[in-house]
């Protein structure tokens, strides 16, 4: 055992001494209590599924390794008067989260992993094939700038959150880490498991109307 420990201790000493890839996107803030989604009047415009995208960044050992992906949306709108956002509801799709950077000439670690994201270690996407985000309250910032506020559900669990976002003309984007726990998306290993992945995910969302 206390071999075991002192392994483990080597381990995340020595990670400290190398190359780091820790996100510096600022972390959404989880809002205590959930504010139920509104039925907003207005213009509703969808986005351009083809042109609109969700990044995933996950890191290990404290950012001494990561690996990146996709996921695709299954529809998404937004809502807006008088060319103000107002309000927007997305839907995701879990079954496509995909990752991008292992090579496609190395399609047995590049499944693995994608397998491995997919299984009930983390979004268990054949019982929660979609998640979804709802904006409850919009607060402008700048004539660009905004503070969304909005309900994510993943796994069933359903958060309000809060992250600043870039709207203008037909180009929403925003940049976020977000804590996974908060959502249940937990390795049930053992504590070397469990801390090898950080826990928090960085989404880098580009919208196209």
């Amino acid at each position: 055992m206390n071999k075991l420990i002192t392994i483990f201790a080597v381990i995340i000493l020595l990670s400290s001494c190398f190359g780091k890839h820790n996100s510096d996107a600022p972390q959404a803030a989880v809002n205590e209590q959930n504010t139920e989604n509104r039925n907003l009047t207005g213009d509703t415009t969808k986005i351009d599924l083809r042109k609109s995208t969700v990044h995933w960044k996950g890191t290990k050992m404290r950012g001494t390794g990561k690996h990146e992906g996709e996921i695709e949306f299954i529809e998404g709108y937004f809502v807006t008067e008088n060319n103000q956002l107002k309000g927007g509801s997305f839907t995701i799709d879990m079954l496509t989260i995909s990752v991008t950077d292992i090579p496609q000439h190395e399609p047995v670690p590049r499944k693995r992993l994608n397998d491995h994201l997919k299984s009930s270690d983390f979004f268990d996407v054949e019982k929660f094939p979609t998640s979804q985000f709802n904006i409850t309250n919009v607060k402008k910032i700048t004539s660009d700038s905004l503070m969304i506020s909005g309900n994510l559900t993943l796994k069933d669990i359903t958060k309000n959150i809060e992250f600043g976002a870039n709207y203008k003309g037909k180009l929403f984007t925003t940049k976020f880490t977000f804590d996974r726990f908060k959502w249940n998306i937990v390795y049930e290993g053992n504590l070397a498991d469990k801390t090898l992945v950080d826990k928090d995910i960085e989404l880098t969302i580009d919208l196209m109307m």
